[in-house]
């Protein structure tokens, strides 16, 4: 297998990062099976030691809440053809859980979360780096109704998590980033038509996959 391409999907909470991460590993992925993906929230930090509460209230959109090291190194192996074990987070508890998900080397390699244009050590191990752009409106209500559905919010927690860091964050560290893109798409857009954009991107006419 030729080294895997890795792929970079950033942009604001709510822009659609994990639909079409999702998306993209299923065309692109091996016959029988999708594309692994790197989700950048699955490198949140473990704080065992304090209070849900205190947990609950931490700033989970700034670089240092990832645990980066851990996420550049198994970057850096799939790139180089080995698999990585990857942790995983729990939403509810804000805890990293005991599970660790293996992650093989494919093809191509799908990395997404809003600071995966933040670092250079991350763009550099990227072949493509794509940015997700929204209106904020649609990106909050986006992220009104995941969190209430799946994370166990309150639409006010939500609200207020949105204008205390998860806005300001995204207009500090992930909005310049888009600078770094190879390419911007619409948040808004269907999905299929930005996965055609980002094949086109990456698999252009006459070009070997």
């Amino acid at each position: 297998m030729s080294r895997p391409h890795l792929i970079a999907i950033a942009g604001a909470s709510g822009a659609g990062k994990t639909t079409l991460a999702g998306r993209l590993a299923e065309v692109l992925g091996a016959t029988g099976s999708a594309a692994p993906i790197v989700p950048l929230d699955a490198y949140y930090r473990d704080h065992p030691g304090e209070s849900p509460a205190v947990r609950a209230a931490r700033n989970f959109d700034a670089p240092e809440a990832l645990e980066t090291a851990l996420l550049f190194a198994h970057l850096e192996q799939l790139r180089n053809g080995r698999a990585a074990e990857r942790p995983t987070y729990d939403f509810r508890t804000h805890r990293r859980t005991a599970r660790a998900v293996v992650v093989q080397p494919a093809p191509y390699v799908v990395v997404e979360g809003l600071l995966a244009l933040h670092w250079a050590a991350v763009r550099n191990l990227c072949a493509t780096k794509i940015f997700l752009a929204i209106d904020d409106d649609l990106a909050l209500a986006r992220r009104i109704a995941r969190d209430t559905s799946t994370r166990g919010r309150t639409v006010a927690s939500v609200r207020q998590q949105w204008s205390e860091t998860v806005h300001p964050m995204f207009r500090r560290y992930v909005e310049p980033t888009r600078r770094f893109a190879d390419l911007t798409v619409d948040g808004a857009a269907p999905v299929e038509a930005t996965v055609a954009a980002v094949l086109a991107f990456v698999r252009p006419a006459g070009r070997v996959p």
